[in-house]
């Protein structure tokens, strides 16, 4: 198990995931592992990213950086995570499941990969590498957990109504 409690910072989340890889490094496979960091490394740096609130500086104040609360535990289908903080709101967009933001076929040489519009990347990743991914606020903290399963899951023959494994749990209401 891991926890930590940290600003939403570069630094410190990147020092917070090399913690994380040595922590739970034999825990699982290699994969799962690279799975977990490269979620959470996402999560994190969105914090870091869109998460600090402004509403000080108009009044003379610094921007509040986030703190980050992460909490970590292996059980026996995947490595739980949850993550809160006391940034901005998650915007309700990122919420929707979504393809890769694109249209057509993707990209084939580095040059136009890199002229894509950013965005959208990070939360297709997060959806992609986590099962049962849950989002809510209350109050002033977002509140965000998910799985990083340690087997595939079995293959469905046709997705449930509303989506398939990386739905967004109904159970998670803020």
């Amino acid at each position: 198990m891991l926890h930590r409690i940290f600003r939403a910072d570069p630094a410190t989340v990147r020092a917070a995931l090399l913690f994380l890889r040595e922590r739970f490094d034999g825990s699982a496979g290699d994969e799962v592992i690279a799975k977990l960091e490269l979620a959470l490394a996402e999560v994190l740096n969105n914090i870091c990213e869109h998460g600090t609130r402004y509403e000080a500086v108009r009044l003379g104040g610094r921007p509040h950086a986030p703190l980050i609360h992460l909490c970590v535990a292996r059980h026996v289908g995947g490595i739980a995570c949850a993550v809160t903080d006391d940034g901005r709101p998650l915007p309700a967009s990122c919420l929707d499941m979504h393809d890769l933001p694109w249209t057509g076929p993707a990209p084939q040489d580095a040059e136009a990969i890199l002229l894509l519009l950013e965005g959208g990347f990070g939360w297709f990743l997060i959806q992609e590498l986590t099962a049962s991914l849950c989002y809510f606020r209350e109050g002033r903290r977002n509140f965000l957990a998910f799985v990083v399963p340690v087997a595939e899951p079995p293959a469905q023959v046709a997705p449930a109504a509303g989506g398939g494994l990386n739905q967004f749990s109904p159970n998670c209401s803020g």
